[in-house]
């Protein structure tokens, strides 16, 4: 119990966090997407368009990015990659499209943001499809 607190835990302690921080952080993400989603396949046609890509591809890379990609980073599958594809999305929404506005409207877009830069760094973890598959054994 004591080697918790250590200042150098197991690694199995890390894991687990990073187990933790993938599941609980992007299931939140997914009822967010799923409501773009929906007016995606209802061929909705107002959605904002912030690097003038096109109101449709916009669209998909949203929900691409809010439904996708966090089930990759809850399975822990290619979730550098993954990670990359969020950090690029909540940037977007944090600096573009709510550049001018106050921080409190940033706030949520950061909070996703902040997570895919650890996993950028740290990678899933033990407890993932990325190290069941791509571990040597």
């Amino acid at each position: 119990m004591f080697s918790f607190f250590k200042p150098s835990s197991s690694q199995s302690f890390t894991d687990l966090g990073l187990l933790l921080l993938r599941v609980l952080v992007f299931i939140m993400l997914i009822p967010h997407g799923y409501d773009k989603l929906l007016s995606f396949l209802d061929g909705a046609n107002d959605f904002p368009d912030p690097l003038h890509l096109g109101v449709r591809f916009s669209h998909f890379m949203t929900v691409f990015g809010e439904v996708a990609v966090p089930i990759l980073l809850i399975l822990g599958l290619f979730t550098r990659v993954a990670a990359v594809v969020e950090i690029g999305l909540f940037f977007v929404i944090a600096f573009v499209i709510h550049g001018s506005d106050p921080f409190g409207d940033k706030e949520h877009a950061l909070l996703y943001l902040i997570p895919a830069l650890t996993l950028l760094l740290t990678g899933a973890g033990e407890y993932s499809l990325d190290a069941a598959l791509f571990q040597k054994k």
